[in-house]
């Protein structure tokens, strides 16, 4: 991939992602301040199944797609193609829709807080909108493949849209069942729309064959990878709600919600950057330091911008909470706690996309597991000395640091770096992380907090906040941008638009 391709594919994903988000995020602050914080913590907990619907079923067929699809479409055979595509649909729909029926059946014989909750019509809705994502991901995996970036963010910015404008809408009527209603009805359009522009692309027509065991085979070790990462970020939710109730769970929501905003950055940057580091590691023979340039430039970039989004979040938390969701402030210790597992989860997703280039699979499977039992571990043990949501906040973001820190050093070593040299790259990663925390909260509790303060005081004071940590942060962190070649990344950037001859093709020879 050209540089300038990657970088507005990167770019354009990434604006696309934040818009969703932002819309999401819009969605979520409006729908806890219409339901309150007991229907909200339902509407998580139903989340977590969808969530789990749309990683677990496949069995790794969609990560034996995502490495095996590059080879065949590079070996020109288009029969072979096809029929690994259609292998794939096959094992995504047949175990999807065995997925959800197990689920259902397991829901509507037991008794549980979900069929108490939602009934079956809305079980029955949850299980449609998996159904239906885990097609679409098929579609975006193949289309992203063949390096059709646009049509993958044209899905999210669809759900997104549709799924935020009606689910709002019928809040007032349904209550939470118009959450999910519009969320499935979003979910549905956005995989239409994918299909629309598949067509002629992505078979649709599902056939079992040789290639779909192929495709789990592949792909197992990095299913079991993803659904360990999967179990670690989610684990602190299933266990407040196993322990300590729906209306925990609510409280705890809004600490999800600022950490999956601060993710889509690096998230978005590591899902555009995986296919060019598996082009790269290839076509240079497989030689682990083909890819240490664009990680070590990637790494040295969100180490400073993640740490900086976090340090801000944790002093905008309280006023915002104050302001906006009053009868969510139970949530606020949780919410300033996970802003800063942000960075921790940042570094653990780039160094895990490092190690599945190298083909190092059987290093992230153990290294998974492991992290997942010690954050369930540590949470368990929070519940039960009494300390709540803060402290299962707590625990996860220790977890969610150590696993960043195991698996850079793992990526480090993959790419043939020397101790001194992983030591020096690991202390560039975290110095901006703890600099960000020591300096957001002595400003957070030297700043002056009279009680009664007015609305003005209490805006003005964030502002000043803010101001002197947007100061502080980047005079701590400057020396560490040195050298990226940040002036040319800017340069780059008005090349996205074409102009004429060979500017005009991203893929032209330079």
């Amino acid at each position: 991939m050209h540089p300038r391709k990657f970088i507005r594919d990167s770019l354009g994903f990434a604006i696309t992602q934040y818009v969703i988000r932002g819309l999401l995020m819009g969605r979520a602050i409006v729908a806890a301040r219409l339901l309150g914080p007991l229907p909200y913590g339902a509407w998580n907990a139903i989340q977590l199944v969808m969530d789990y619907g749309t990683t677990l079923p496949p069995m790794g067929t969609q990560q034996g797609l995502d490495q095996a699809v590059p080879a065949r479409i590079v070996e020109g055979d288009a029969a072979r193609l096809e029929a690994l595509e259609r292998a794939g649909l096959f094992n995504i729909l047949v175990l999807t829709v065995l997925f959800s029926g197990a689920w259902l059946l397991y829901a509507f014989l037991h008794p549980n807080r979900f069929i108490d909750f939602w009934g079956p019509s809305g079980l029955l809705l949850a299980a449609l909108a998996i159904v239906l994502t885990n097609v679409a991901s098929y579609h975006m995996t193949l289309l992203r493949s063949h390096g059709n970036i646009t049509a993958v963010s044209g899905w999210y910015l669809l759900q997104g849209v549709v799924g935020t404008a009606l689910g709002l809408a019928l809040i007032p009527r349904f209550g939470v069942w118009g959450l999910l209603a519009g969320w499935t009805v979003g979910t549905a359009a956005a995989t239409l729309m994918i299909r629309f522009l598949g067509r002629g692309l992505v078979p649709v027509i599902p056939r079992p064959g040789p290639d779909g065991l192929s495709l789990v085979r592949v792909g197992l070790p990095m299913f079991v990878f993803v659904a360990s990462s999967q179990v670690m970020r989610t684990i602190d939710r299933l266990i407040i709600l196993r322990f300590l109730g729906t209306l925990a769970l609510g409280y705890y929501s809004l600490s999800i919600m600022a950490l999956s905003f601060m993710l889509y950055l690096p998230d978005s940057i590591a899902y555009v950057l995986y296919p060019r580091l598996l082009r790269d590691f290839r076509h240079h023979e497989q030689r682990p330091e083909a890819i240490r340039v664009p990680v070590e430039r990637a790494l040295r970039t969100l180490a400073v911008i993640v740490p900086g989004l976090c340090g801000a979040a944790y002093l905008l938390a309280r006023e915002a909470i104050m302001l906006v969701l009053p009868h969510f402030m139970p949530g606020l210790t949780a919410v300033r706690a996970l802003c800063f597992g942000a960075g921790g989860l940042t570094l653990a997703n780039l160094s895990s996309i490092v190690l599945m280039t190298l083909g190092r699979q059987n290093v992230l499977v153990p290294t998974a597991l492991g992290i997942t039992a010690l954050g369930a571990v540590l949470d368990v043990v929070a519940v039960k000395a009494g300390l709540g949501i803060d402290g299962v906040a707590r625990m996860t973001l220790v977890t969610y640091v150590l696993n960043g820190g195991l698996l850079l050093w793992l990526a480090c070593g993959g790419m043939q770096l020397r101790a001194a040299e992983r030591l020096r790259l690991m202390a560039r990663a975290f110095a901006p992380l703890a600099a960000s925390f020591g300096l957001a909260y002595v400003l957070d509790h030297v700043l002056p907090w009279p009680p009664g303060m007015s609305r003005a005081f209490l805006f003005t004071r964030l502002l000043v906040a803010l101001g002197l940590f947007l100061l502080l942060y980047g005079a701590v962190v400057s020396p560490l941008v040195r050298g990226l070649g940040l002036r040319q990344l800017v340069r780059e950037f008005r090349l996205m638009i074409p102009r004429s001859g060979r500017d005009a093709d991203p893929e032209a020879e330079p």
